[in-house]
């Protein structure tokens, strides 16, 4: 039952079994002014995170140009943007609402004009949707002073903000503490920068929170170029920054103004392989480079359902070494500092996928199960662009956790590693990493060998093997390879059959049976000619075996008589024996020291500790057979001074090192007269 006083206070009464009576009141929750801290400075502790925050603000308000202003003389800093502003009724409905936002319901969308809908992403997609960015300003400074309108007609509305208010006692209400609103007729005339013309926004944060030294406006523009265009590659809105600081010198100021971005593409993608993936309704199109030279295009269904409603553009590049060192040369940091693959929604980076210590797609554990199969993190660098309605992907609140876990999310991380990642590391690893070579290579030279031209036409047999795949373009050089020797041929021409039999290529499959046929006829000319070459070694040991016989019966004669002719012929014929012995031991000893020059070169340039331990490792190695060498022909050297000292005096086979016969008359001979004959004196007298 219920009760009502005159008052209007309406009471309910129920009756229990007890027979007791219970009434309830409405009641509401208070807001404690503490808030504040928890979605500003709690929720936002990163001054460079808090920056970017402010600048998804003017993107988000179609701006044509974003600036950001340190003017270190007044501790202040301003952000500029010529976007849609706002008015008197935005503000309040809007910008006061706390945790309310006009992106996600749909409103913000319908009051954007056509002018702006059409420039710059399409309409109802917005870098932030949690209402809670503005309060961004608060992790900057203690004060915000924001000016805005909607076009040059209206008046310029002037809220003023003093966040320590909010900080004095927790007990009160947040919706209590105050700000001001205002009207004005024009921007800030004190303004260090030109203000905008007709529409936009100027917040000129002060009482700021920290200095903003050089070093850190430096790693600020570090950072937000890698969060808005790490590539270099978009044309959106560009961002500016200025620095104003009577104490700093033209130069410092210079160093650090001007527009925000990369050159990283242009940088990389001549030097090394890249690969393009793009997911866009039902199909997936994928085109792999090398060099600049596009290897294959490759279409195929989408098989993501959590993808059918989102566009996704991947870009992705192996970094070898030579990548790297240029990398590091061009923008002044090593590429694992950069960072990795880096995800962006709608035009904006999701933190801190990308990262130098994130492994959110799982590369570095898959390349735990083995490092000389499968590429890591440090081995590649790109950026994935996903275009999705309002809500489909949503990003953590906490700004730094990526994106929220669902189904949608676990189809977007798989495709970016299998169509994108492994479909790179395929070619990386199947087809380069066999010519070391090619790590310092920066342009496509690597393709002029027959063996890199046969893996590559391995590959992409295996494409064309795949029901599921159409090959849309293919490198016609890579299957150029009907000239090479049969046994590099026979690898690769089951390769090129399933090539032209997917592709219907008649005059490939021409082209593969006259290699066939030219194959037969290469190994039927091996064959004969190592049945020559068997005849000629066994006539060679015939001849060797009476060479020995002769040399036997020469040691024979009388050691005290002049050489004969003979003699003297079977002696030159030992010497150039040993002297063959020692210029094939040269040869390779000189082949090793090149191989460990070369290695201790590439140790100067490696950047990673892998790499560093990787070209040591093969400096020792090589440096170690070299001095094997040097050994051997030391020895050889022995044995060849020995023959020319003392052959016309020994009766035993030179070209062995064992002997059957008798030890006792053997020892006498040597004695007798080689060791005598060679020191100059008989042996007791020498023995004394």
């Amino acid at each position: 039952m219920s009760l009502r006083r005159a008052s209007g206070l309406r009471i309910d009464i129920f009756l229990h079994s007890d027979n007791l009576l219970s009434m309830t009141t409405p009641q509401h929750f208070r807001v404690s002014s503490h808030l504040k801290d928890i979605i500003g400075q709690d929720l936002v502790t990163n001054e460079f995170v808090a920056v970017f925050e402010l600048v998804k603000n003017s993107f988000d308000a179609r701006a044509r140009r974003v600036d950001i202003v340190f003017d270190n003389n007044h501790n202040e800093i301003w952000i500029v943007d010529d976007g849609k502003g706002m008015n008197e009724t935005g503000i309040k409905d809007r910008w006061l609402f706390v945790a309310y936002s006009a992106k996600a319901d749909g409103s913000e969308t319908e009051r954007t004009s056509s002018d702006y809908r059409d420039r710059i992403k399409p309409s109802g997609q917005f870098a932030g949707s949690k209402g809670i960015g503005r309060f961004s300003c608060d992790t900057l400074g203690g004060v915000l002073r924001m000016s805005t309108r909607t076009s040059l007609r209206e008046a310029v509305q002037v809220l003023t903000v003093e966040w320590r208010k909010f900080e004095l006692d927790n007990k009160q209400l947040f919706q209590r503490i105050g700000v001001e609103l205002e009207q004005a007729d024009r921007f800030p005339e004190d303004a260090p920068i030109t203000m905008p013309q007709d529409s936009g926004t100027v917040l000129r944060i002060g009482d700021l929170r920290s200095d903003w030294d050089f070093e850190k406006i430096n790693k600020l523009r570090r950072y937000l170029g890698k969060l808005i265009d790490p590539f270099g590659t978009t044309e959106d809105t560009p961002v500016h920054v200025t620095v104003v600081d009577n104490r700093w010198n033209r130069e410092s100021i210079g160093a650090l103004s001007g527009p925000i971005g990369n050159d990283i593409r242009n940088l990389l993608a001549e030097k090394t392989t890249r690969i393009v993936v793009n997911v866009e309704g039902e199909a997936i199109q994928t085109q792999l480079f090398d060099r600049g030279r596009l290897i294959y295009r490759i279409k195929e269904n989408n098989s993501y359902q959590g993808l059918q409603n989102a566009s996704v553009a991947m870009e992705i590049f192996y970094l070898n070494r030579a990548a790297k060192h240029n990398f590091k040369l061009q923008m002044g940091v090593r590429s694992v500092e950069f960072g990795s693959i880096f995800l962006f929604l709608n035009g904006f980076r999701i933190f801190p996928i990308g990262e130098e210590n994130d492994d959110t797609l799982g590369l570095n554990r898959r390349k735990q199960q083995g490092s000389s199969r499968y590429l890591g993190t440090r081995d590649v660098l790109g950026r994935v662009d996903v275009t999705a309605p309002m809500g489909m992907f949503r990003e953590a609140s906490s700004r730094d956790a990526g994106l929220i876990d669902d189904a949608r999310v676990r189809d977007l991380y798989d495709a970016i590693r299998r169509k994108a990642v492994v479909r790179l590391e395929r070619f990386v690893v199947g087809v380069m990493w066999p010519d070391k070579a090619d790590q310092w290579r920066e342009d496509a030279s690597g393709f002029e060998q027959v063996s890199t031209r046969s893996r590559a036409a391995q590959l992409v047999a295996q494409l064309a093997a795949n029901a599921a795949v159409e090959i849309e373009y293919y490198d016609p050089d890579i299957v150029d390879i009907f000239d090479a020797e049969a046994e590099a041929l026979d690898t690769a021409l089951e390769s090129l059959v399933s090539i032209a039999e997917s592709q219907g290529d008649r005059s490939l499959l021409s082209r593969v049976e006259a290699a066939r046929a030219r194959q037969e006829a290469l190994e039927q000319s091996e064959r004969e000619a190592v049945e020559a070459a068997r005849q000629a070694m066994a006539a060679t040991a015939r001849a060797n075996e009476r060479i020995a016989l002769l040399e036997r019966q020469a040691t024979y004669l009388a050691s005290t008589q002049d050489m004969t002719v003979e003699q003297m012929a079977l002696l030159l014929h030992q010497v150039l024996i040993y002297a063959g012995h020692i210029g094939a031991a040269l040869d390779r000893g000189l082949r090793n020291l090149r191989e460990a020059s070369e290695a201790a070169q590439e140790i100067e340039g490696c950047e990673e500790d892998e790499d560093l331990a990787a070209a040591a490792a093969a400096t020792r190695h090589h440096t170690k057979l070299a001095m094997n060498d040097l050994e051997y022909i030391h020895l050889e050297n022995d044995r060849l001074m020995a023959v020319a000292r003392f052959a016309s005096n020994a009766r035993f086979d030179l070209e062995t090192d064992l002997l059957e016969g008798d030890i006792l008359e053997f020892l006498d001979e040597y004695v007798n007269q080689v060791r005598v004959v060679s020191a100059g004196c008989n042996l007791p007298k020498c023995a004394g």
